[in-house]
């Protein structure tokens, strides 16, 4: 259960927690340059933050550049008949050893997993087995969890893992906020690393926070080669740097899934005005688009406000897009949260990698 108890930050504080989330390749004098403080102020802030777990640092490798094709979506309510402490057990226990399970968060009534595959067999595989261990457990009634696939190579995501709205959002901050679409050129091919880049690769991901001399050290490789290869992947779409806010830390109640069936009524050009509207009034975290079909993620303060953001955003689809139903939305109490696997992407990447 998290405390309800969350600490005001300083106006200093708040403008390097906002320059550290849209700017998070910078170092702390690229930083202290944006908000116009003192290097030694910045980097006591920015200690002090992360010590007390306002933010975390993730690297996001391009999995379609590295042969990765399909993200999913799976969700759907808990049974609660199920003891409380069971339902988390079994989850977490699931989630935390699956390593194509990137994100996920469990409440007590319902549950939300982001998984990465290579293909649609594997995709598919994995479907399987997590309804079949769902209904082993007797963890949901019915049906099981529903999954929406995005391919991405015809998928746009508009947002993946960037807490620019959700910081502006909560801070009622006017800073000016830098919009990053993910891996957005589908024309890439699939890159081809040499051994020494993927041990680079998996340190820049699983020690995000570490220097270039720290990587150096633990992967028998120079710093010069490290660094050379970091900006080599950061030139070449490889590795996206995103700093993760702690909802535990921010004035939202609630984290809101929605999942959108287009059909075939709405134009490219209708639905991304459509995800306009959702940028400006819904702090959203994660957008995912194709051709049909649309899942957002939102942190939002208070159970009416999402009402009202509910109201703007439905009446817009029914006015400008015809969609073919009513988006499906599950709700989940920050307070409630029993279980959350952060953004975590190197146990996939020793996988892709073949990492030992």
């Amino acid at each position: 259960m998290l405390s309800m108890y969350k600490k005001k930050l300083t106006k200093k504080e708040q403008d390097t927690l906002w320059a550290l989330i849209n700017y998070p390749t910078l170092n702390d004098n690229g930083l202290a340059k944006k908000v116009r403080l003192k290097l030694s102020t910045v980097t006591a802030i920015r200690r002090r933050l992360w010590e007390k777990g306002y933010y975390h640092t993730v690297n996001i490798p391009n999995f379609y550049r590295l042969g990765y094709n399909l993200l999913s979506i799976e969700y759907g309510p808990l049974n609660e008949a199920v003891p409380f402490e069971k339902r988390v057990k079994f989850f977490k226990d699931y989630i935390g050893n699956d390593p194509h399970a990137i994100f996920s968060i469990m409440s007590r009534s319902n549950g939300l997993i982001i998984t990465i595959a290579r293909n649609y067999a594997q995709i598919t595989q994995h479907y399987e087995k997590l309804q079949m261990f769902l209904t082993k457990h007797h963890l949901t009634d019915g049906e099981g969890f529903k999954r929406v696939i995005f391919p991405f190579q015809t998928s746009t995501l508009w947002n993946f893992f960037d807490f620019s709205p959700v910081f502006r959002y909560c801070y009622d901050s006017k800073r000016k906020m830098i919009h990053r679409e993910f891996s957005s050129n589908k024309e890439a091919k699939v890159f081809s690393l040499s051994k020494k880049e993927r041990r680079v690769m998996y340190g820049l991901v699983k020690y995000p926070e570490e220097s270039d001399n720290s990587i150096a050290d633990r992967f028998g490789v120079s710093r010069q080669a490290v660094s050379n290869i970091k900006k080599r992947f950061m030139r070449a779409d490889l590795i996206s740097t995103r700093r993760i806010m702690n909802f535990e830390k921010t004035d939202c109640d609630l984290l809101a899934f929605s999942y959108t069936y287009f059909g075939t009524r709405a134009s490219f050009e209708q639905r991304k005005e459509g995800y306009e509207l959702g940028k400006k009034i819904a702090p959203v975290f994660v957008a995912i688009s194709s051709n049909f079909e649309n899942v957002l993620l939102a942190a939002i303060k208070t159970y009416p406000e999402f009402d009202k953001i509910k109201e703007k955003i439905l009446s817009f689809y029914k006015t400008h897009l015809s969609i073919a139903k009513p988006p499906e939305i599950l709700l989940f109490s920050v307070e409630d949260l029993c279980y959350q696997k952060n953004p975590t992407f190197h146990d996939l990447l020793e996988e892709i990698l073949n990492i030992k």
